[in-house]
């Protein structure tokens, strides 16, 4: 459904994302909010990887609250903040978490990093878009 474009001539990707991707404008389009990696019970755990795989589930029940599911997302945005080192081995570890929600599915994606997040527990957060084909098609 989806096409990527990572063109010669660019920089390698530097994550499990496209830097272009492509879809058919029919179909239903959801927005997802920025979630953060609190539980159902509003429980935080501590540490960016922790918080990240609530992030991933919290974005899964939105998506299957519209029918959709990971292979339907077509861009992500990644907030991380200060706070957070991010050294080599935790973006390795991010990004595994990533590739375990998306699986091959490869979005577009930014990530930065704010002085803080709403909530000064928070670490992470991450808004999503999903674009799945009409019923019909």
């Amino acid at each position: 459904m989806h096409k990527s474009h990572i063109p010669e001539g660019m920089m390698p990707v530097v994550g499990p994302l496209s830097w272009g991707l492509e879809f058919p404008a029919q179909g239903r389009c959801l927005l997802v909010s920025g979630q953060v990696g609190a539980d159902a019970q509003g429980n935080v755990p501590e540490g960016l990887l922790a918080q990240t795989r609530n992030v991933w589930a919290n974005i899964d029940c939105v998506l299957k609250s519209a029918g959709m599911s990971s292979r339907d997302v077509v861009r992500t945005g990644i907030y991380l903040s200060s706070q957070v080192e991010f050294t080599e081995e935790e973006r390795a570890a991010f990004n595994a978490l990533r590739v375990e929600f998306l699986g091959e599915n490869r979005p577009a994606s930014t990530l930065i990093f704010v002085h803080r997040l709403m909530d000064r527990r928070w670490l992470v957060e991450i808004d999503a878009i999903a674009v799945a084909r009409d019923e019909g098609e």
